[in-house]
């Protein structure tokens, strides 16, 4: 065979090889993105439907959200993932998790997803699992309605650049939604000053902390949290501090079921303490917003007795 016939084989060769180089190159990248390119829109995941709310608030029209848990009957520690929702998970493009170990089955659905934008509260708060004294009830984090709203828009912009600036207004807008709480967490903040309380669980603490609270036997609220029941020195302190009047209210999930806690606060509403409470997920046909503004009037109403 010629010279000349080798290079005219090897020249179409060299070409096709660069053309199929190309299209491996184009179809990574479209699985990379992980937007559909025929509706150009944003699937997105969540864990807790306050997140979701956020989600969505900000996504606006570019797109869906679901939200896995999203009934207040749902028991968060105790959930158990279906097949559909490891499916919703591999279709992803943004998954918004907890973290802290409270949804490690987002987490895990998050890690096989190679490709999506994920948002992990836990690292937004720089939280460690295990740390002690840790709480990892974010979405009662008092800056979270700017916190994660910010991060999303990051998150979106990231999938669709041209939209940038309808992502951060979006998020403007929910965080301007959200002043009334804010204007309402400083009224609170100046009520607690010089109070002290109790709760059943630590719930509620990542905005009573915020605010100023001072919390009272601690380890009776988090062996609650943690189902175990509380030791015979952690009730005795309980009582004492609700009988010597050093208690302005006391913090109760309505969704603890511990046989204690709940005589607990019969032993509190026996000696007119105000109880106050604070759920664990959110209420149906509530926004996140009116959630919490609700359960704070109900306290700053409570610091007034």
């Amino acid at each position: 065979m010629s010279n000349k016939q080798t290079k005219f084989i090897w020249v179409p060769a060299i070409l096709v090889v660069i053309l199929l180089g190309m299209i491996f190159y184009s179809a990574w990248q479209r699985q990379e993105t992980k937007v559909s390119t025929s509706k150009n829109k944003i699937t997105v995941v969540a864990s807790l439907d306050s997140y979701g709310e956020m989600a969505k608030a900000v996504l606006g029209k570019q797109g869906t959200v679901t939200s896995v848990i999203n009934k207040p009957n749902m028991d968060p520690h105790e959930y158990e993932p279906t097949a559909n929702v490891a499916k919703q998970y591999q279709k992803a493009d943004v998954i918004v998790s907890n973290g802290g170990g409270f949804d490690n089955w987002s987490l895990n659905f998050a890690k096989q997803n190679k490709t999506a934008k994920t948002i992990n509260l836990a690292h937004l708060y720089n939280y460690k699992d295990g740390t002690s004294g840790g709480n990892e009830h974010f979405w009662y984090k008092t800056d979270l309605t700017t916190r994660l709203t910010n991060q999303l828009a990051v998150k979106y912009s990231q999938l669709m650049p041209a939209k940038k600036t309808y992502f951060e207004k979006n998020a403007k807008n929910y965080q301007k939604k959200a002043e009334r709480l804010v204007d309402l967490q400083n009224q609170v903040k100046t009520r607690l000053d010089g109070k002290k309380l109790l709760a059943t669980e630590p719930v509620f603490d990542n905005t009573l902390l915020a605010l100023g609270a001072d919390m009272q036997d601690q380890q009776f609220a988090r062996a609650v949290e943690e189902g175990d029941d509380p030791t015979p020195s952690d009730v005795r302190e309980w009582q004492e501090l609700i009988k010597q009047g050093q208690i302005a209210a006391v913090i109760d999930n309505p969704q603890a079921t511990g046989k204690l806690a709940k005589q607990g606060v019969d032993y509190a509403k026996a000696h007119d303490v105000p109880i106050v409470q604070a759920r664990e997920t959110k209420p149906a046909q509530t926004s996140y917003i009116a959630w919490q503004i609700k359960q704070l009037n109900a306290l700053n109403e409570a610091l007034q007795e």
